[in-house]
């Protein structure tokens, strides 16, 4: 689904609970990004926390950036560029996806659902950082992760380039 100009169609959508510290790095994230002047192309949006949301505003997209708080074992604040892994969903999952919110669900099993469905573009990538802090209700993003945002919007702004 390009543009009407013949280039790609983007979406960077931030994922997650700002009222659970780190784990409110995408919305954040995508609020800097609002300061930003991006191409016509580059559409940027806040998903929150809903599963569903994710699903229906993915699939007019060439590419989707991911802006997520993503849990590998290294230190708070490593910042990360990473494709998905194909994760395996059962029938269930698939039938059951409206009532899913991403309290339930992680964003790599909610790709994985929207690629079975056909509504999730193969050009997806997720860029976020480790968190420190995601389990108590708390505004703002920890010291750590604070300082890698500047790295993910790098990172973002790189990702839309290419």
């Amino acid at each position: 689904m390009r543009s009407w100009n013949g280039e790609l169609k983007i979406l960077v959508a931030g994922v997650g609970n700002l009222l659970k510290s780190d784990d409110g790095l995408g919305p954040h994230v995508i609020e800097r990004l609002k300061e930003v002047k991006l191409p016509d192309n580059v559409d940027v949006m806040d998903l929150g926390t809903s599963g569903m949301d994710i699903l229906h505003h993915s699939e007019n997209y060439d590419k989707v950036i991911f802006v997520d708080a993503i849990r590998l074992g290294k230190p708070p604040g490593t910042v990360y560029r990473i494709k998905s892994r194909e994760v395996q969903v059962t029938d269930d999952e698939v039938r059951d996806v409206i009532y899913m919110s991403m309290h339930e669900i992680d964003l790599e099993r909610v790709i994985s659902l929207g690629r079975r469905l056909g509504k999730m573009p193969e050009n997806l990538i997720i860029i976020g950082c480790e968190p420190k802090e995601t389990g108590r209700m708390k505004i703002g993003l920890t010291e750590e992760v604070s300082s890698g945002v500047p790295n993910i919007i790098r990172l973002i702004l790189e990702e839309i380039e290419r």
